[in-house]
């Protein structure tokens, strides 16, 4: 490899002189990555040197961009025609170059930064110089192409996101937040591209490395915004197409959402965005059931966030999912009370039962099922349970017989002593369970709950039914830390009364008094 010095006199003596007996020192630098790509590792001391030499070319063949030296039809003749598709090779493998540093590096270094910049400069100056005419709309896709087949095959060691399962590789993020983020003609034509090249890589790459590229290049909400920049000098008119884009978008998304093998993080991050970034793309949203089934079926924190997606499809595309409250009252157990996406449970299970339409018994199965689980609930729990439980009485007074139920008001101690609950917990159909017939007896328990704050919410239920509703956004956030933050910092209007008595008179006097040396004060 050459030094610093050697570089810079070679690329000095090509910029500022056209003497072609300097343009063969080109091929000595070129030749200078093979060493590099031989031992497929960067040496730090040499990182700089390779930078140096990255950054020094691209500006030579900006030059022979600029001189014409790179358009063998721009020759007056044959020698000089000759002279630039010798140039122009020697362009195209150093493009070549850039491209198998940024995929075979495996470790990260600035010098793959580097070659991404340099090479979409070289992209830019293609579409000036190798359109048809001067001034004429072009953009070198083929040449995008290349460069997305390199950044999807570049992979670094633990680049995967552990909580959103998007790719953390900085020479892929530097791709999308510097140019895919910010030029709509990069957005087009990388969408456009990646219809074919997304099949190529599935038996090439696994199903979660790509997925994580792929969320990291497209969970962001500034696709297809008016706003954005134009990468190349005059691009063509067919990125104006929105429906197109629109269209490539929805295959691309259709794609990667069918992978077989997505981790439980990625599942999560598409999940939580898939009904303000997802369906919006969409010309068929119906095309996101099969996927949003799948979702629901593997139960868990997946199956909870699926629901926002389903009932989107239900309510605004009139998608028909049967059973759909039978799988929304499976999903009540207590493990959703410790999960960390409870209180958008909570909000999805209140919009669902919000309808007036709904069946008494299936609301009071819900009604029963909640109040069964908050006997076992964290007090931050249990705290949204209550007004929930609250709010759904309100809507449906039918349900209002699970607290006030005349036939047991004169009933007789005895027949209150045999009383069994008919509520059948191991059900799983809401409209089966019986609950209409039975009594919200867990509620009353929680009244004299060791928590303060639970047991002075519950005994709402004692109270005469006033209050219209709870503002239930009061209360979802509710967890056992900021109950017990908000206990501590309370501030109390009359001192409490204490009262004790020393330790040493329990004791009587005998064989105990001999512990009592032993005591610390």
């Amino acid at each position: 490899m050459l030094s610093k010095e050697e570089i810079k006199q070679v690329w000095k003596s090509i910029s500022t002189g056209n003497d072609r007996k300097h343009y063969n020192s080109l091929v000595n630098l070129i030749h200078g990555y093979n060493e590099l790509l031989k031992e497929n590792e960067l040496l730090h001391n040499l990182e700089d040197d390779y930078r140096y030499m990255t950054i020094a070319l691209s500006q030579i063949f900006i030059k022979l961009f600029e001189r014409g030296q790179l358009m063998p039809h721009l020759a007056s003749n044959a020698n000089e025609k000759k002279f630039f598709e010798w140039c122009k090779k020697l362009y195209l493998n150093y493009k070549v170059k850039l491209l198998a540093i940024i995929t075979s590096l495996h470790e990260v270094n600035s010098l793959s930064l580097d070659c991404l910049d340099s090479y979409m400069k070289m992209l830019h100056h293609e579409s000036i110089y190798w359109a048809s005419k001067p001034n004429s709309p072009f953009f070198p896709n083929k040449t995008l192409r290349s460069l997305l087949v390199a950044l999807f095959h570049c992979n670094f060691e633990g680049d995967i996101g552990f909580k959103d399962g998007q790719s953390e590789n900085p020479v892929f993020n530097l791709f999308v937040e510097a140019y895919y983020k910010k030029n709509f003609d990069i957005q087009f034509y990388t969408q456009s591209e990646l219809i074919s090249l997304l099949p190529e890589l599935d038996g090439q790459t696994s199903d979660e490395i790509l997925m994580s590229k792929w969320l990291a290049l497209c969970n962001n909400d500034v696709q297809g915004s008016p706003d954005l920049e134009i990468f190349v000098s005059v691009p063509p008119q067919a990125i104006e197409n929105d429906a197109k884009f629109k269209s490539n978008l929805e295959t691309n998304w259709l794609h990667c959402l069918n992978l077989a093998n997505l981790s439980s993080s990625q599942y999560k991050t598409v999940l939580l965005v898939l009904h303000k970034r997802i369906i919006v793309w969409f010309h068929q949203p119906t095309k996101l059931m099969d996927f949003l089934t799948d979702s629901y079926n593997q139960g868990g924190i997946v199956s909870i966030l699926s629901l926002n997606g389903l009932f989107e499809l239900m309510k605004k595309y009139n998608l028909e999912y049967p059973n759909f409250y039978s799988k929304l009252y499976q999903l009540l157990t207590p493990e959703v009370m410790h999960v960390k996406y409870r209180s958008r449970f909570f909000r999805l299970v209140d919009t669902f039962l919000s309808s007036t339409h709904l069946s008494a018994q299936l609301v009071a199965s819900f009604i029963k099922r909640l109040a069964r689980l908050s006997v076992s609930a964290p007090p931050g729990a249990i705290v949204s349970i209550i007004p929930f439980v609250y709010n759904l009485i309100r809507k449906h007074p039918t349900c209002m017989i699970l607290l006030h139920d005349p036939e047991y008001i004169d009933c007789d101690s005895k027949k209150r002593q045999e009383y069994l609950d008919p509520f059948n917990n191991e059900e799983t159909n809401p409209e089966l369970t019986n609950a209409l017939s039975s009594s919200v007896w867990e509620l009353e328990t929680l009244m004299n709950h060791y928590h303060p704050n639970v047991a002075t919410l519950a005994k709402i239920f004692q109270q005469p039914f006033q209050k219209l509703s709870y503002n239930i956004e009061d209360f979802l956030d509710w967890s056992y830390d900021s109950l017990l933050q908000a206990e501590t910092n309370r501030k109390l209007k009359i001192q409490p009364a204490l009262e004790f008595e020393r330790f040493e008179t329990i004791f009587e006097s005998g064989s105990d008094s001999a512990f009592l040396p032993f005591i610390k004060w």
